[in-house]
């Protein structure tokens, strides 16, 4: 079933830095108008124009199937040129396999996060996600060397986290000081910058952005920049898509603990201290 929040926002207005042809960030946004102007005067981490995100077709509520057909077109343009150019035969064939299997990279590579504990937790980016609440992701990635990650609530689209590498020279600097700086002439607008939680689940040094269809936020992940786009309308309710809390799937079962625990000490009785020694054995 189609989320309702989901369905009643606008696609994204236009192709953003995030391009598949060279560097990730290329084409700056256009100015939003009429219903797409945000209700917050512009200020700090308010952009007053939408930031779209290529390819063209990309936008809230996709299905991984909507968003995989997306990068199908993609893969094809991209291909097409050194098909062109290939002798028939083996050239040919080997360059029609590489499409095919880029082209099935989305499809093979969901993540279900169901009950049961995955590999992606052990990486940077645990805490997009949650538990038991129909979540979902894929990964890609981009001709540009970036990484894109797509999150999904039962199969809608509602997040796109990308993990660009910072160079000295690059287009988002060598650092997330200068990163930060690129983004917000960018953008027009300077970030608000929101410190590392670990309280509350926020592990890296955060600067946020908002227009009227998402939020922003740059990651300062040392030499990576993570870039993530949320769908506004679900990230301020996002409670209401996550009501199964989340716990550690990691913890070991409560009667697995108590089995292997240590045994209890007896009261007033302090155990002999280890000397190293080998004890002595009765007669």
């Amino acid at each position: 079933m189609r989320l309702r929040l989901l369905s009643r926002l606008p696609r994204f207005a236009t192709l953003f830095a995030l391009g598949m042809a060279s560097s990730a960030l290329v084409v700056e946004p256009r100015l939003a108008s009429g219903k797409d102007k945000p209700a917050e005067k512009p200020g700090v981490g308010v952009i007053d124009k939408v930031v779209g995100i290529s390819p063209k077709g990309l936008h809230w509520g996709l299905t991984l199937e909507g968003v995989a057909k997306l990068y199908d077109k993609v893969f094809e343009d991209e291909y097409l040129p050194l098909l062109k150019k290939a002798e028939p035969g083996n050239e040919m064939t080997a360059l029609e396999d590489e499409q095919r299997n880029k082209q099935g990279i989305l499809r093979r590579g969901r993540i279900d996060f169901g009950a049961t504990p995955t590999g992606v937790d052990q990486s940077p980016l645990k805490g997009e996600y949650s538990y038991r609440n129909a979540e979902s992701m894929a990964s890609l990635r981009l001709r540009s060397g970036t990484e894109r990650h797509f999150f999904f609530f039962s199969d809608k689209l509602w997040k796109v986290y990308d993990e660009h590498k910072l160079i000295k020279g690059g287009t988002l600097g060598e650092n997330f000081e200068e990163a930060s700086k690129i983004l917000s002439k960018r953008f027009g607008a300077p970030g608000k910058l929101v410190p590392a939680d670990f309280d509350k689940g926020q592990p890296y040094d955060e600067m946020q952005w908002r227009d009227a269809e998402k939020t922003i936020r740059a990651l300062d992940r040392g030499t990576v920049l993570g870039m993530v786009y949320t769908d506004t309308t679900v990230q301020d309710n996002i409670a209401q898509y996550r009501k199964n809390k989340s716990e550690n799937l990691h913890e070991m079962d409560k009667d697995v603990a108590a089995a292997t625990a240590h045994p209890p000490e007896e009261p007033g009785r302090r155990p002999a201290p280890d000397t190293g020694k080998p004890k002595n054995k009765p007669h």
